[in-house]
C-alpha cells in the first residue's frame, strides 16, 4: 500500500502554483536530450528499526536488493554502500530533532556527488506467530513489513514511498524437533520472504527512476566560473552546452522538512573542464549562475 505523506502533497501544491504562475512558459522542463546522460542513483542504508539479535539478517535483503536493482535497472548508475564513490555522510542519514530524515541535508549531500536520487528506507518488521488448529494442526507464519523511499535531489521530493508487506507459511509438520529449535528454520522463511519483496520493490524502484531526467547542480561559482558536480563518468564533454535553471528558493513543508522550487531557464553554460566527477562552466548568456542552481543538458 502506498503512503502519500502531507510534505508530498504539499510540494505538489507548491510545484502546481510556481508553473501556473511563472511569467517563463519553459519551467523546470530539462531538455530530452538529457537522457542521454548516465543517471546516478544512491543507494543507502535502510534503517532497521526491528533491530533483529542477529544484525546479519538486515545484510541479505541490502545485498539482495542491491543485485537486483543493478541486474534490472541497466539505465542508472547505482552508487552503493562499500563501494568507491559512496559518501560516509550517508552511512547514518540525517535527522530532524523530529526523527524523520532531513530531506534537505540529504539532498544536500546528493548534489554535491552528482546523485539524481537517493534510494533509501526501512526494515519496519520481521515477526513469527503460530496457530493450533483443530484440522489443521500447527502451522507457523512469518511475516516481513519493509519500507521503500526515493529522494529526489533536484527537489528534496518523495518520488516514491511505498511499504512492502509479504507473509509466508512454514509447514512446522515437515519441520523435525532439530530443525524447529534451530534458528536456521527461522532465517530460511525469511529469506524466502526477502526475496519476495525485493522482487516488487525493484520493479517499483525501477520505474521511478526511469523516468528521472538527468539534471547537473551548482556546487561552486566563483569568478565567472562554475563548478557542477558531474564529469565525465556520467557522459559529459568539454563543449556541452548546458540549459541554467533557477533552483535557489527553498520553501518549508509540514514537518519541518524544506524543499527546492524548481525555476525557469535563466542562462546557458558552456563546459570548458571535464574530470571524472567534476566540469567547470562558463556563462555564455543570461545571468544568475549560482551554487544551487541546476544544469541540463541542450
Amino acid at each position: 500500500m502506498t503512503r502519500l505523506h502531507l510534505p508530498v502533497l504539499f510540494f505538489s501544491a507548491i510545484l502546481l502554483l510556481v508553473q501556473a504562475c511563472s511569467s517563463t512558459p519553459k519551467t523546470f522542463q530539462p531538455s530530452r536530450s538529457g537522457m542521454k546522460l548516465q543517471k546516478q542513483i544512491c543507494i543507502a542504508r535502510f534503517e532497521d528499526k526491528k533491530r533483529f539479535d542477529d544484525a546479519y539478517l538486515e545484510q541479505p535483503f541490502q545485498d539482495k536488493l542491491i543485485e537486483a536493482l543493478t541486474r534490472k535497472c541497466r539505465i542508472p548508475a547505482f552508487i552503493i554502500p562499500g563501494q568507491i564513490g559512496f559518501p560516509e555522510a550517508l552511512e547514518t542519514l540525517p535527522r530532524l530533532e523530529s526523527g524523520l530524515v532531513d530531506n534537505m541535508a540529504l539532498m544536500d549531500i546528493g548534489r554535491e556527488h552528482g546523485f539524481n536520487a537517493i534510494v533509501t528506507g526501512v526494515i519496519n518488521d520481521i515477526r513469527q506467530s503460530n496457530e493450533i488448529g483443530w484440522l489443521t494442526g500447527e502451522r507457523s507464519y512469518f511475516q516481513v513489513t519493509i519500507t521503500a523511499e526515493i529522494y529526489d535531489t533536484q527537489t528534496g521530493a518523495k518520488l516514491l514511498d511505498k511499504t512492502y508487506l509479504h507473509e509466508i507459511e512454514v509447514d512446522v509438520t515437515q519441520a523435525s524437533e532439530v530443525e524447529k529449535e534451530s534458528e536456521y528454520f527461522d532465517i530460511i522463511a525469511i529469506e524466502k520472504l526477502l526475496k519476495n519483496i525485493v522482487a516488487d520493490m525493484r520493479t517499483d524502484i525501477c520505474d521511478t527512476v526511469s523516468k528521472i531526467p538527468w539534471q547537473g547542480f551548482i556546487i561552486g561559482a566563483e569568478e565567472g566560473t562554475v563548478i557542477i558536480s558531474a564529469g565525465q563518468k556520467v557522459g559529459l564533454k568539454v563543449g556541452n552546452r548546458l540549459n541554467l535553471y533557477q533552483n535557489n528558493q527553498i520553501i518549508t513543508g509540514a514537518f519541518g522538512n524544506q524543499y527546492r522550487i524548481p525555476g525557469p531557464v535563466i542562462g546557458e553554460l558552456r563546459l570548458v573542464s571535464v574530470s571524472d566527477d567534476r566540469s567547470e562552466a562558463v556563462l555564455v548568456n543570461g545571468k544568475g549562475a549560482v551554487a544551487g542552481n541546476s544544469v541540463s543538458l541542450k
